[in-house]
């Protein structure tokens, strides 16, 4: 059964949450914040209850009647005398006579065990200290994120990530943090023994960070209605949707749809072999659920489509990065790439990682690119990349640039994948138009045979 990614998985998730609309695409985001640091009077809380440390306190200080406590407090009497009850429970508190009295007075006195307890409430006094918090700048306030998931924006940018917008430009002020908020915000991260009684002053760090988030594409069928999921820790979010509805939605995002590019054809004894896209679709929410640890529909891992040596199926545009990630991990002869244009966002330290991992283990891999004479959409520094690993490895790894190509291929061992979806490419690209890629995989070493030698040609016949 395979394993899911984590956008594979938020698509199978999220796929069906809005009704007349379909899940295009799940892009890679980052949502400003700001490292600050506050300066505050906070308190812990104390493990006795109020109540009890003061009626110890006021015995200590001579008040020895529970009607003198009452008075003193404003408290029904009742209520101390239930509080003085526990504290006699706890052997806190004792009855003694004043000494010489012969009448029936009894007066309230601490035990050792109760001075100690009442020394041990008073030295708990508020402290002056700094408390480290991440601050969203799209919803401006502060947010319960983990400060060790945040990256330096530059590394967003670089990776092509889109920017979500701020809900105003500038530093932040001593003001835009309250001591309520800062004690709710401690509570969600499971901070439940202090209280902050006062912000003093905040201080932003100067280096820019985000948090990376997913944004879910959806539209309808004539793609004309766009809207955004935003994904934070893997759930939606509804306020940071309704803020970026303020701000202008898809549109200020430059975001938008385009139908559906024609699918590369298989020969027709393929095409009516080929399982098709809706039932590939279910197939695939079926295992998913079961990683998930979802109920499936079916008792036990559902069972594969089809045997491994003859497989001949649809793939939709949530599965080709998942199916690209296996040839990277899973290669073990032949590792064949063809996409007109390279991103940064694609050729990562994981990718080459991966992809010298083949090397190493002897797969022989072919790579080749280019879609015109000046291509602007190929980014250099992912170019250069992947030259220095081929000049590491002259034998075993070719990376060709074509005087121009339109295919969108894969194949490696015995798995050839033709579509319309840029393997290479798919991350990154300023000109964010989505589209439902669809492609067709053919697991048959006799096909996949065919299609490398006839791709080796390709690239030999374009090479520039």
């Amino acid at each position: 059964m395979p394993t899911f990614s984590a956008d594979s998985l938020l698509a199978v998730r999220f796929q069906n949450t809005r009704p007349g609309l379909e899940l295009v695409q799940i892009v890679d985001a980052a949502l400003p914040v700001a490292r600050i640091t506050a300066d505050v009077l906070a308190q812990d809380s104390k493990e006795l209850p109020l109540l009890e440390e003061f009626v110890l306190r006021l015995v200590n200080h001579n008040v020895t009647s529970t009607p003198g406590i009452a008075g003193v407090l404003g408290l029904p009497k009742a209520m101390v005398d239930q509080t003085v009850a526990v504290l006699f429970s706890s052997d806190d508190l004792r009855w003694s006579r004043p000494a010489g009295d012969t009448g029936q007075t009894r007066n309230l006195r601490l035990t050792d065990k109760g001075h100690l307890t009442a020394q041990k409430a008073a030295a708990v006094a508020p402290v002056r200290t700094n408390q480290p918090l991440i601050f969203d700048q799209m919803l401006w306030k502060g947010a319960p994120y983990d400060r060790r998931t945040t990256i330096p924006r530059g590394q967003a940018e670089e990776s092509g990530m889109i920017t979500l917008p701020v809900a105003r430009s500038g530093p932040l002020d001593d003001g835009d943090v309250t001591a309520a908020e800062l004690t709710a915000l401690l509570r969600e991260q499971g901070i439940t023994d202090r209280e902050v009684l006062q912000v003093k002053s905040i201080t932003q760090a100067k280096a820019r960070h985000v948090l990376p988030v997913k944004l879910l594409v959806y539209t309808d069928s004539d793609r004309s209605d766009i809207e955004i999921g935003v994904v934070i820790d893997g759930e939606l979010s509804k306020a940071h949707e309704l803020a970026l509805i303020g701000h202008g939605g898809a549109k200020a995002l430059n975001i938008t749809v385009a139908p559906p590019p024609e699918r590369p054809l298989l020969a027709p004894d393929l095409e009516k072999a080929r399982i098709p896209l809706e039932e590939v679709t279910q197939h695939r929410a079926e295992q998913a659920a079961f990683q998930l640890g979802s109920q499936p529909p079916i008792p036990g891992p559902p069972a594969a489509l089809r045997p491994q040596a003859d497989e001949i199926r649809a793939i939709g545009v949530f599965e080709h990065p998942d199916i690209l990630d296996e040839a990277l991990s899973q290669a073990r002869r032949r590792l064949l790439i063809i996409s007109p244009w390279i991103k940064n966002a694609i050729i990562t330290t994981t990718f080459l990682s991966k992809l010298e991992s083949r090397l190493t283990r002897g797969v022989k891999v072919d790579i080749a690119y280019g879609y015109e004479e000046n291509d602007t959409k190929t980014d250099a520094a992912a170019v250069r990349k992947l030259t220095n690993l081929a000049n590491r490895y002259p034998d075993k790894f070719t990376f060709t640039r074509l005087k121009a190509t339109h295919a969108k291929v894969l194949v490696y061992d015995d798995v050839w994948v033709t579509t319309s979806f840029n393997w290479l490419s798919f991350k990154g690209d300023p000109d964010r138009t989505y589209r439902m890629e669809e492609g067709s995989l053919v697991r048959n070493w006799q096909n996949a045979d065919t299609q490398y030698d006839r791709y080796l040609a390709l690239i030999a016949d374009q090479r520039r």
